[in-house]
């Protein structure tokens, strides 16, 4: 007979085929659900030499419930469907169902529960006619916890089991920020809320972390009155003259229009000594900065400085086309000198053949400009991204990267430099601090195919930082809702998971395909998951569990609010304006 305090536990029997990996059980009428966790009480003998049993508690998860009433043929069904009978109403028995557990093995520890929640695989089947239970919610927890019970320095508190709210689940944060958390879900299932659950549990650890947030989904972690001094926001501004002449070349085409051959054939000692033009400090700077403004008759040049834009190669082009047809030779000279490109020395010819070239370099500047002033809104601040990229990178710090306002390419381009700059300082150890790289719509820098430059620069450098970052502490956090448009080999170098709601099949089977260690029960599970609901899976946790994440302190840019709502307060403030 089972002990008191397991009898009123109870929840089944072991019936047919036990195995070491799942068995079957009998269950007792709705004591249980799907993502359960049991416990069965077994005896297990450890060698031939020694005839004592020891005592060992084999835990469980429940997999899927069948019910079957063998007193209710389907036969009988189809016949009382046909003739719209009630089966209330007849003298069939509805009353004697089979409920059936299919349970998987988790694994087993001393019945003392001595193991600090490290279980061992089990080696042996349970014995069929062995009872099973619901375990009290401490040891649950304890299990659930595994070998984080003695490295509760790397616990972070995210979720709740969903069918036990009253047991805490805590995550491997080590195992996050080192080897890599791909959160995955469709549209509304919650994954920036987890996303920014997780940031705010690892900056209680003191962790450095940069954020890519195409959308302003993170800008809220500013609030939280424990970060406020902490979490720093950069709007991001797209550096031309970092880039190739080429790239160059494709985003001006990108944002104006197609560039004349003869544009294409100079464009290249064009920019580099535009380039070559700016880069220098102090009376130089003044110096060209001035000249610049008064040949051109340009005030706003000297007022607002020489900025490493398109409105200042603009102007270069034009300084160029203008002293070439004045026949200005000293001024010539001058560009040549400052430019170190003798090729500037162009023809007057050819200065006729550039004259349109200013203007189609002044309307992409104020595309792009369109594009960093959405940034520069979303990221509510006026701070752009400092030139030196590892300052990103600090103790207790939380930089987040608006990439909003930006199409795709553009984002993919920053994020490429910023990336590869802060890797390589760790490469090179001129960075000493480790750092967490989260990546929201990580499709976009990730992609399974890549069209563009910038899309094939971004997952070059994604691959490698998902391959090598863990040799020198720069972590990856990849969260999508198209995971199936994810590059796999990335994907792949993800050791722990966190899987919300999943409607689209082709993302169902990529990641059915990819992630190991999910099995085909939860990836089943998938669809119906509620929003906020999540699979754990991986590293992070001691074995796979559904889990609800719990609410993060800080509230995204877009919360989703009433939409009828939002337009009746719309109108107000309209008509409070009209009436003042």
């Amino acid at each position: 007979m089972l002990p008191e305090n397991q009898r009123v536990r109870y929840v089944g029997t072991i019936v047919g085929e036990s195995t070491s990996r799942e068995f079957r059980l009998a269950v007792a009428h709705e004591t249980i659900r799907e993502q359960d966790i049991i416990a069965v009480d077994a005896e297990l003998r450890r060698t031939d030499d020694n005839p004592q049993p020891e005592n060992i508690r084999v835990w469980a998860k429940v997999q899927r419930i069948e019910r079957l009433n063998p007193l209710f043929p389907s036969e009988a069904g189809h016949e009382l469907a046909a003739t719209r009978t009630d089966p209330f109403d007849t003298v069939l028995s509805l009353s004697r169902e089979m409920v059936t557990a299919v349970c998987q093995v988790l694994g087993a520890e001393p019945i003392d529960g001595s193991s600090g929640g490290k279980l061992d695989h089990l080696r042996y089947p349970a014995q069929p006619a062995s009872s099973a239970y619901r375990p009290n919610s401490k040891d649950v927890a304890r299990v659930v916890l595994g070998e984080l019970e003695d490295k509760k320095n790397r616990a972070l508190d995210i979720a709740t089991l969903s069918n036990r709210p009253e047991v805490d689940v805590k995550v491997d944060g080590h195992a996050i920020v080192t080897r890599h958390l791909a959160i995955l879900a469709m549209t509304g299932a919650g994954k920036s809320w987890t996303a920014r659950r997780i940031i705010e549990e690892l900056s209680k650890k003191n962790y450095p972390i940069v954020i890519f947030d195409p959308h302003g989904d993170y800008t809220g972690l500013a609030e939280i009155p424990t970060l406020t001094n902490r979490v720093k926001r950069y709007y991001a501004q797209f550096p031309i003259f970092e880039q190739s002449p080429e790239t160059v070349v494709t985003v001006v085409e990108a944002l104006g229009w197609k560039l004349a051959n003869t544009h294409r054939s100079l464009f290249d000692e064009l920019f580099i000594g535009a380039r070559n033009f700016i880069t220098t400090q102090g009376e130089a700077l003044r110096e060209r900065t001035e000249w610049l403004s008064s040949y051109l008759g340009n005030a706003n040049i000297a007022r607002y400085g020489l900025k490493p834009n398109l409105y200042f190669l603009g102007d270069f082009v034009q300084a160029v086309v203008e002293a070439t047809r004045r026949e200005d030779h000293d001024s010539v000279n001058l560009i040549v000198e400052w430019s170190g490109r003798e090729q500037l020395a162009i023809k007057k010819q050819v200065a006729g053949w550039l004259e349109s070239l200013p203007n189609n370099l002044r309307t992409a500047a104020k595309r792009l400009k369109q594009m960093e002033d959405i940034s520069k809104k979303v990221a509510q601040t006026s701070e752009p991204l400092p030139t030196d990229r590892t300052r990103l990178v600090s103790y207790a710090g939380i930089s987040i990267v608006a990439l909003a306002g930006y199409t795709g390419d553009f984002q993919a381009t920053i994020y490429s430099l910023i990336a590869n700059e802060i890797f390589s300082a760790r490469v090179s150890n001129e960075l000493k601090l480790p750092v967490l790289l989260l990546l929201e719509e990580a499709h976009n820098f990730a992609p399974a195919r890549a069209d563009t430059a910038a899309e094939v620069d971004a997952i070059t450098t994604t691959k490698q930082i998902a391959q090598e970052g863990r040799k020198f502490g720069v972590g990856l956090v990849l969260v999508s809702q198209r995971p199936s448009r994810l590059d796999e080999t990335t994907l792949s170098q993800c050791n722990s998971y966190i899987i919300m709601r999943m409607v689209n099949p082709a993302d169902q089977n990529f990641v059915r395909k990819v992630i190991e260690t999910l099995g085909e029960d939860e990836a089943r599970m998938l669809p119906d998951l509620d929003v906020g609901e999540a699979l754990l899976s991986g590293q992070l946790i001691n074995f796979p569990v559904l889990v609800r994440i719990k609410e993060p302190e800080s509230k995204g840019e877009r919360e989703e609010e009433d939409a009828f709502q939002t337009l009746e307060e719309a109108q107000k403030s309209i008509a409070q304006s009209k009436s003042n």
